[in-house]
């Protein structure tokens, strides 16, 4: 018995050290996966925010160009919405 209790002990701190070893490893690669998805996400929110501020852009030329009396050119912005529309319905079905 006292060599069984021996023997246990023995096993005891190696299966410890591996399990420390392996959580170490775990939290790591936990660590390092946190980090790149910040860069990602960081680099989606420039990425959109640059969309946002296209779109402004454009929105705001847009009311600039409506405000200065061409209705003619609301219709042309009718029919190019409408051409683009036709595109994609022909090219998808």
């Amino acid at each position: 018995s006292s060599s069984f209790a021996s023997a246990c002990c023995l096993h005891r701190p190696v299966s410890r050290t591996t399990q420390v070893a392996s959580l170490k490893s775990l939290t790591e690669d936990i660590e390092r996966g946190v980090r790149e998805q910040n860069t990602m996400l960081d680099g989606m929110g420039s990425s959109f925010g640059g969309a946002g501020e296209l779109l402004h852009k454009t929105m705001d030329r847009l009311g600039l160009m409506l405000q200065s009396g061409g209705s003619r050119h609301l219709w042309y912005l009718a029919a190019f919405v409408v051409f683009i529309f036709l595109c994609i319905w022909f090219f998808t079905s």
